[in-house]
């Protein structure tokens, strides 16, 4: 059984959730008030505990949305200011995106 924890008051409240198989992936019913807003989630697993974490993705335009609200200053990351090095080599970046290239037409 799978522990939806949640903070309430100050004190933390324990709900379960149901999980099942479908094929060969596991799935949760996650209750209502839990419910998640946006089409993705993170995942991840506590190293201490080990409990599965998830974390709502914004959608990328919320994000956007959210930095052109912020009004930064102008002088953020003038010339001045940015760090000028040489790229770095990485090819196992170079290997993914040549991978994921490799099925787009170039122009």
């Amino acid at each position: 059984m799978l522990y939806i924890y949640a903070i309430q008051q100050g004190a933390a409240m324990m709900q379960k959730a149901r999980v099942f198989m479908s094929g060969r992936s596991q799935h949760v019913t996650i209750p209502r008030e839990f419910r998640f807003h946006s089409s993705e989630v993170a995942i991840r697993r506590d190293a201490v505990s080990g409990d599965v974490i998830l974390s709502e993705v914004p959608a990328l335009e919320d994000v956007f949305t959210a930095l052109d609200a912020a009004r930064l200053p102008d002088e953020f990351l003038n010339e001045a200011d940015r760090d000028r090095q040489e790229p770095q080599e990485r090819p196992e970046l170079d290997a993914l995106f040549a991978v994921r290239d490799s099925g787009r037409t170039k122009q």
